[in-house]
């Protein structure tokens, strides 16, 4: 995998955040493959397995649907490497609580993200700020 690749998967997660955030979900699913595959982890309220090109919308569908939906979201970094690109997030909802993460993205040979592992530093404060807690 050679630095244009990993310019390319930069701009590729890019475009996506840039899609979800405003909605435009047919732009947003031509950048995920068939097969993509997000895994939410078992102690956070979106637990389990996402699988297909309709996952991410349908994961976005039940954060939204949740307190998190008002959340404002800060991109604190970006890394690339290899076949894979990670952002630094933090997550501010109504409550107040900032919520930091890394959402990992994985591409395949096309180009096209095959996986999405976001992992938060404290699951407990996202179940908090889920439960109004």
């Amino acid at each position: 995998m050679g630095k244009e690749d990993e310019q390319r998967n930069l701009a590729t997660a890019e475009a996506l955040y840039a899609a979800t955030a405003s909605g435009d979900w047919q732009a947003a699913e031509r950048l995920l493959s068939d097969d993509l595959v997000i895994t939410e982890a078992s102690t956070l309220p979106y637990a389990g397995i996402y699988q297909g090109r309709g996952a991410l919308r349908e994961l976005y569908d039940k954060v939204l649907a949740s307190s998190l939906g008002g959340a404002t979201i800060s991109v604190l970094g970006k890394l690339s490497g290899g076949n894979h690109v990670a952002y630094l997030l933090e997550l501010v909802p109504p409550s107040g609580e900032a919520l930091q993460l890394v959402e990992v993205f994985h591409f395949g040979e096309d180009g096209k993200v095959t996986e999405i592992k976001p992992y938060y530093f404290d699951s407990d404060a996202v179940n908090r700020a889920v439960s109004g807690a």
